[in-house]
């Protein structure tokens, strides 16, 4: 990681070098404005601190100037000045700044500030490592993923492929399980015959038979020809049952049979005609609870596990979401910045690669600039509104103050969240704190908890 210190004063240009050392970082130096302009446009530093006051070009017209040069990225800056105003920090926020801090400084908050930026300078260096391990085949036609859940679930795929046993996919909605079963069929000796999605939770109950089935004329009202339903359009290829664990039970029946004889009965007829279909299904339903509930056949339940492939959410493979997301942006002239980049990551992902590819394609359509921000993509909370009424209470106070106090408030709550989350239990609640347990009791005795 790249530091440019920028002060008009040699002892605190040395102070501030000394406290941001350490190892892989690079620390430049900068002794007025126009040095400094020319140091971030030709070095690209990863973090700039910035005195607010010098001679000639001062803090804020290194701002006015860096801005000014829309084609380059400006890299976060770090406003250092004996000023505690709250008037010049919103100034320079306003400009381009990401933070502001006084002097006297805290030396563990400018480190904080620097081990924060580092870490987005790694997640940045990942990035480019996603995309180099993408280019080396670790994808699976339309699935892409670099993380060792997703090594392992192409490994499955690999072997699955062309065994002849039924497949069932198990995972949360929007983790690609039709994508996978496509896989499956393209990837085994049945690739030249049809491959037939059919979503059984979209059908409904009274059609459900003769979506599969068939049915012949005259077998119900409305049935005015004969139809041969998606097994035997299936025939001597891959029928793929989605959301299996939403089939009606009288189905479940039918479908058992069929797996078990190879053969199917038309609705409103007595004929069984043989079929060779390869049978993928797929569910988010908690199967087992299903069965003890008598929701779903244990006997049928055993029928489609021939083999098992669970899905992990996007949340459990963290390495793959940046290589994903510049994939959904491949056909676009967009990029990510530094802040969508950090929020991508620390992000749920409640709604997994589906909710990030609607993200990515939304943000990448409605962004004013190349450059996709945490805005853009809906991730970013902090809106003017939003920071009136969490920050209301703090802008009557000194800079100083207000940050000392802000910490306080944070501490506290994300104390009393923890314990909330661990029902009282202390060493559960710091370890999810990342503290030792001693450390988070002699917190909660100072906050009176």
């Amino acid at each position: 990681m790249i530091i440019l210190v920028v002060d008009d004063e040699r002892p605190a240009r040395y102070a501030l070098c000394k406290t941001l050392r350490g190892d892989g970082r690079t620390i430049l130096e900068a002794d007025n404005g126009e040095l400094a302009v020319s140091v971030i446009t030709s070095q690209s530093p990863d973090l700039v601190f910035l005195d607010l006051t010098m001679p000639g070009k001062d803090g804020l017209a290194v701002l006015d100037e860096l801005s000014s040069h829309s084609e380059n990225e400006i890299p976060e800056i770090v406003i250092v000045t004996g000023s505690d105003s709250i008037a010049n920090a919103v100034q320079c926020v306003r400009r381009g700044a990401t933070d502001f801090v006084t002097k006297p400084y805290d030396v563990e908050h400018i480190r904080s500030i620097a081990s924060r930026t580092e870490h987005r300078v790694r997640l940045q260096e990942q990035l480019a490592r996603l995309r180099d391990d993408c280019a080396n085949s670790h994808s699976r036609g339309p699935i892409i993923g670099a993380s060792r859940a997703m090594r392992h679930i192409f490994e499955q795929i690999d072997r699955a492929a062309n065994a002849n046993l039924p497949v069932l996919i198990r995972g949360e909605s929007g983790t690609g399980k039709e994508l996978v079963a496509q896989q499956l069929h393209e990837r085994s000796d049945r690739k030249n015959g049809p491959f037939l999605p059919v979503n059984t939770a979209a059908i409904s109950a009274t059609l459900i038979e003769s979506e599969l089935f068939g049915h012949v004329k005259g077998a119900f009202t409305g049935a005015e020809r004969s139809r041969e339903g998606v097994f035997r359009r299936a025939d001597g290829g891959t029928l793929f049952l989605d959301e299996i664990g939403d089939m009606p039970a009288e189905v479940q029946t039918r479908l058992l049979r069929v797996l078990q004889e190879s053969v199917v009965q038309p609705v409103g007829s007595e004929e069984s005609i043989p079929v060779d279909v390869r049978i993928i299904s797929a569910t988010h339903q908690d199967l087992e609870s299903a069965i003890e509930n008598k929701l779903f056949r244990l006997d049928l339940f055993y029928r489609l596990q021939g083999i098992e492939i669970a899905l992990p959410p996007l949340r459990q493979r963290h390495e793959d979401i940046l290589l994903l997301a510049t994939d959904f942006l491949s056909n676009s002239s967009r990029e990510l910045d530094r802040s969508a980049v950090a929020a991508l990551v620390a992000h749920h992902w409640p709604g997994n690669v589906r909710e990030l590819k609607q993200r990515i394609q939304s943000a990448a359509a409605m962004s004013p600039n190349p450059k996709i921000t945490a805005r853009d993509l809906g991730l970013c909370p902090e809106t003017s509104k939003l920071n009136e009424q969490l920050f209301n209470d703090y802008f009557d106070l000194p800079l100083t103050e207000a940050r000392e106090q802000l910490s306080s408030d944070f501490e506290r709550a994300a104390i009393i969240r923890a314990l909330e989350h661990s029902e009282g239990n202390v060493s559960a609640a710091a370890r999810s704190l990342g503290i030792h347990r001693q450390s988070l009791q002699q917190k909660m005795t100072k906050l009176g908890l």
